[in-house]
């Protein structure tokens, strides 16, 4: 059994091209999944970006949720509080390979927990620079169809600014939201 490389790399630490290599491959695995799993071939699915009102609809305290933006308040009370929780749609498969925070991110880890347990805590302060509020992950985070998920971040001061943008993409049949 080999060794599980679940940590965010700073963009800054990746050579030209990783992080694209890295999408990819996530994009890849995901296209592979989804055709094998709904018997459709690949050029009958669609990939796209994660939309954050539709597919993982972010909590924003003291605001209306019916917003399409990663920026957010956290809420009252210090440690992990939900930043999304639902159930991944059918025929709907999404990957995460990273995030994006504000240079004042009130907020130090994000944990994922995908069908019932904690896959991936990802720790955020190496990414508070000058140069690199971008983190990647090698091997991403993968929320299959119809799998119930929770995405909590850790609050380190209340009531305060959090944007956290999550890298990622949706893989899923052709027409379900987009039909190039």
């Amino acid at each position: 059994m080999g060794i599980s490389y679940t940590q965010l790399v700073p963009f800054s630490e990746l050579s030209p091209g990783q992080a694209g290599s890295i999408r990819n491959q996530i994009i890849q695995a995901l296209v592979a999944d989804c055709a094998a799993r709904t018997n459709l071939p690949e050029d009958r699915l669609v990939v796209r970006d994660i939309r954050v009102k539709d597919d993982l609809v972010v909590y924003t305290a003291g605001t209306d949720a019916d917003v399409e933006d990663w920026g957010c308040i956290t809420g009252a009370a210090l440690g992990y509080e939900t930043m999304t929780t639902g159930t991944m749609g059918d025929m709907r498969w999404c990957g995460i390979y990273g995030v994006k925070i504000g240079p004042s991110c009130a907020c130090t880890a994000l944990k994922f927990n995908i069908g019932g347990g904690d896959r991936v805590i990802w720790q955020l302060q190496s990414l508070r620079s000058e140069d690199d509020y971008v983190g990647i992950c090698p091997t991403g985070v993968t929320i299959p169809q119809n799998t119930i998920y929770t995405i909590s971040r850790y609050v380190t001061l209340v009531t305060s600014q959090a944007f956290i943008a999550l890298k990622g993409v949706i893989v899923e049949p052709r027409g379900k939201v987009v039909s190039p």
